[in-house]
C-alpha cells in the first residue's frame, strides 16, 4: 500500500507516559511522511490537536472498572466509548490500525477486534509489554498458566483485578478467536524479550511476529548542563548520585529496593539517592535520600536523568522501559534486576545487571563505583543513538504494516 493510499490510527490507553510518548511520536512520523493519521487515546487531558481523538469519558472508565472486578471480565465493557471509536474510524475511513496499550478500562476488545477483521483492516500490535499473549496479566510474573489457556489465575487480585470470579480462561479464549480472525492482515512486533515470550503462546501460534526495539527521541534526551539543578537540590559536586525514576505507590517497580539501598548507605558520605516519582507516603526516608515528586516537564527530566552517576532502576516486571531508554541517552549507565526484558537493554558496560530483589548484590555493585567518567557517559550516549533511535523505531513500524 503507497502512503497516498494509507489511512492510519494509532490506540492507545493515554496520550501521556511511556506508551503514550511511543503513540505521539508515531503520530507526528507519519504525518511528516504525509501519511493521514490519527492518535485515539482512552483517557486523560483533551489533547489540543485536530490529529487526536479522547475516546472515553472519565464516569465510562470507572464504571468498567467497576464491572471488571465484579464480573472478573477486563475488557469487556466501555461498549459507548468504543461504539464512538468505530464511528470515528469509519469516519476517518482507517484502513490501518496500530495498537499500542488496549487495556486501561476504555475498550471493548472483542468489539474492535470484529471490526478490523470485518473491515479487512491491517493490524500493528506494538507489544510494549506481554498483555496482547496473556489472558488478562500485563506481565508474566514468572507464572506458565499462559501457556495451556490460563485459568486458576494466581494473580487475580491484581490488576486487572476481579473481586471473585476467575475469567482468565476465558478472556484467553476471546483473544484467540479475535485472533485468528484478523491473523491474515497482522503482525505483532515488540523488543526481543517480548516476542520470545509470546511465541511460547497459544495466542500467537500462527501470528506473524517481528522484533523492533522500543525508542526514545534521542535529540531530545541527551546530556544536560546539571550545576544549577545540583545547587537546587544541595548536592555538593563530589557526591555520587543515585536517581531513580519510577513512581513509589507501584510495587511492580521495585522502589522499595531502591530505597533500601539508600538506608544501607546512609552512613557513607559519598552518596546522595534522588528519587523522581516518589509518592509521600509519610515514610521514615534515610537521611541520604532526596524525594522528588512527579515531573511533568520533560526537560527537567532530561537533567534529572543527567545529573545521575548510575540511574538504577529496580523494576520487577518491564520489558523495555523508556526511562531506562531516556537516561541512557543522557549518559547515564543503568543498575537493573536481571528479570523480563532487562537482560536485552545493553551490554554489561553500560547495564549492570543483579539478582531480583537482592538488596545485597545491589550494595556490593554500587559501593565499588565512582563518578561517572566522560568516557561512559559518552559510551551510553552513543549506545542510545545506535539503537534506540525513534527514527528508525518508526521507520520499521512503518515498514511492518507495509509488510501484511
Amino acid at each position: 500500500m503507497n502512503k497516498a493510499d494509507k489511512r492510519v490510527a494509532i490506540i492507545n490507553s493515554v496520550a501521556e507516559k511511556s506508551t503514550g510518548k511511543i503513540s505521539y511520536g508515531l503520530l507526528n512520523y507519519l504525518l511528516g511522511e504525509g501519511i493521514e493519521a490519527v492518535f485515539c487515546y482512552g483517557y486523560g487531558e483533551k489533547l489540543d490537536d485536530p490529529h487526536t481523538y479522547r475516546i472515553d469519558y472519565t464516569i465510562e472508565r470507572y464504571i468498567h472498572a467497576f464491572l471488571a472486578r465484579l464480573t472478573g471480565y477486563q475488557g469487556a465493557f466501555s461498549t459507548f466509548a468504543t461504539k464512538r471509536l468505530i464511528k470515528y474510524l469509519d469516519k476517518k475511513n482507517v484502513n490501518t490500525i496500530y495498537g499500542v496499550g488496549l487495556h486501561g478500562y476504555y475498550l471493548n476488545e472483542k468489539m474492535l477486534f470484529d471490526y478490523i477483521a470485518d473491515r479487512g483492516i491491517s493490524f500493528v500490535y506494538i507489544m510494549t509489554e506481554e498483555y496482547a499473549f496473556y489472558g488478562k496479566c500485563g506481565y508474566a510474573n514468572k507464572c506458565l498458566n499462559y501457556l495451556k489457556g490460563c485459568g486458576d489465575c494466581p494473580y487475580l487480585r491484581e490488576y486487572p483485578s476481579s473481586w471473585l470470579f476467575d475469567r482468565t480462561a476465558e478472556m484467553f479464549q476471546m483473544k484467540k478467536n479475535a485472533y485468528e480472525r484478523i491473523k491474515e492482515k497482522s503482525v505483532f512486533v515488540g523488543p526481543e524479550y517480548t516476542i520470545t515470550a509470546g511465541k511460547k503462546s497459544p495466542l500467537l501460534s500462527g501470528i506473524k511476529t517481528e522484533i523492533i526495539d522500543e525508542a526514545i527521541d534521542t535529540d531530545f534526551y541527551a546530556p544536560r548542563d546539571t550545576e544549577q539543578l545540583r545547587k537546587e537540590l544541595n548536592i555538593i559536586e563530589d557526591k555520587i548520585i543515585i536517581i531513580c525514576v519510577a513512581p513509589s505507590d507501584q510495587g511492580k517497580k521495585g522502589t522499595k529496593y531502591y530505597t533500601e539501598l539508600a538506608r544501607r548507605l546512609e552512613n557513607d558520605e559519598r552518596y546522595v539517592f534522588v528519587h523522581v516519582g516518589y509518592v509521600d507516603h509519610n515514610r521514615d526516608l534515610p537521611s541520604n535520600y532526596i524525594p522528588i515528586g512527579y515531573v511533568r516537564d520533560q526537560e527537567l527530566l532530561a537533567k534529572y536523568y543527567s545529573l545521575g552517576d548510575l540511574f538504577v532502576f529496580p523494576s520487577l516486571l518491564d520489558t523495555m522501559p523508556n526511562a531506562c531508554l531516556e537516561a541512557l541517552s543522557c549518559g547515564t549507565p543503568l543498575l537493573c534486576f536481571d528479570t523480563s526484558g532487562m537482560s536485552y537493554l545493553g551490554p554489561r558496560e553500560i547495564v549492570e545487571l543483579v539478582e531480583t530483589k537482592n538488596v545485597d548484590q545491589m550494595y556490593q555493585y554500587v559501593v565499588n563505583i565512582g563518578k561517572k567518567s566522560r568516557e561512559l557517559s559518552q559510551k551510553c550516549r552513543d549506545y542510545a543513538i545506535k539503537r534506540y533511535d525513534r527514527r528508525l523505531y518508526y521507520k520499521r513500524l512503518l515498514e511492518a504494516s507495509n509488510s501484511i
